[in-house]
């Protein structure tokens, strides 16, 4: 009952933890970009982009998903290369020039996924 306990709230922890970072990559990126570009959540029916970051003067976005975590697992860029949820977002916004996982863990490219470091990323922001 305990373990159970533990598990429970630490499952609890990191979903608001993920929320939380969430939350201010899409708060810092908004502030850094100011009216050049504009950066938001994605609602799909089922599923988001976790942030869509598109360019005030021409027609082009780029997409994110944002990770509490520090390892690399395929079903974290289930979305990015996602073609219905791409050919959706290219067709309102424009062409999508990034897919991006941002994560706690060290930056690399995954089957053609930019996996950013969430740090590396808000200090890029200036």
């Amino acid at each position: 009952e305990y373990d159970e306990r533990v598990k429970v709230t630490e499952r609890i922890l990191d979903e608001v933890r993920g929320r939380m970072m969430e939350e201010i990559v899409l708060l810092e990126t908004s502030k850094a970009f100011g009216h050049k570009k504009h950066a938001f959540k994605l609602q799909f029916l089922t599923g988001e982009f976790d942030m869509v970051v598109t360019e005030t003067d021409k027609p082009v976005c780029h997409i994110y998903e944002i990770k509490h975590s520090k390892v690399v697992v395929p079903a974290q860029y289930r979305y990015l290369i996602d073609e219905e949820r791409c050919s959706q977002t290219e067709h309102r916004y424009g062409s999508i020039k990034s897919k991006t996982v941002l994560y706690r863990g060290e930056t690399q490219d995954v089957d053609g996924i930019q996996y950013l470091n969430v740090e590396e990323y808000l200090e890029s922001l200036g």
